[in-house]
């Protein structure tokens, strides 16, 4: 195994055991020794692949809010006649698509909603910004952070 393929496997099982950490007792009553302990790796192993606490929970919320997205379109299309569809039919499949994988998994959006204050907390708003919803909806062709970082989360600036 090479150095990069290894590193890939240890950063995507630090993400797996905080994920798991995170869904069963919040962003806050996780440790990184504990992340560390679940992923097999030393607390200066998980520093070193993403260096704080909070890069970890954006990382988290990056896959969560991806694997969310994937299901819920999945559903979407899954749930298609194939005949056309008016505004209403469509807008009723959607949402009948969102509430079906939000039963499925209830645990995605306590984690978000979990993420979004300990966001505001961190002082992470430029690594949230899509969580940001009084902002106005940009009609145009995508810009700021997520534009650049193809519409995820960016990991956060260190604080000075």
């Amino acid at each position: 195994m090479t150095q990069k393929e290894l590193r890939e496997q240890n950063r995507a099982a630090v993400i797996r055991a905080a994920q798991g950490r995170f869904l069963a007792q919040s962003i806050d009553k996780t440790t990184i020794a504990e992340i560390a302990e679940d992923a097999d790796l030393t607390p200066m192993s998980v520093y070193r692949y993403f260096g704080s606490k909070q890069a970890i929970a954006v990382a988290v919320a990056n896959h969560l809010l991806d694997a969310y997205l994937a299901e819920h379109s999945a559903r979407c299309e899954a749930a298609r006649t194939g005949a056309p569809e008016n505004g209403y039919e469509t807008f009723s499949r959607i949402l009948g698509a969102y509430i079906d994988t939000y039963e499925a998994h209830p645990e995605y959006i306590r984690f978000l909603q979990d993420m979004a204050f300990y966001a505001l907390r961190e002082q992470l708003t430029e690594s949230v910004r899509y969580m940001c919803f009084s902002r106005p909806v940009a009609t145009g062709p995508a810009r700021g952070a997520r534009a650049r970082h193809g519409g995820r989360l960016r990991p956060p600036r260190p604080r000075s």
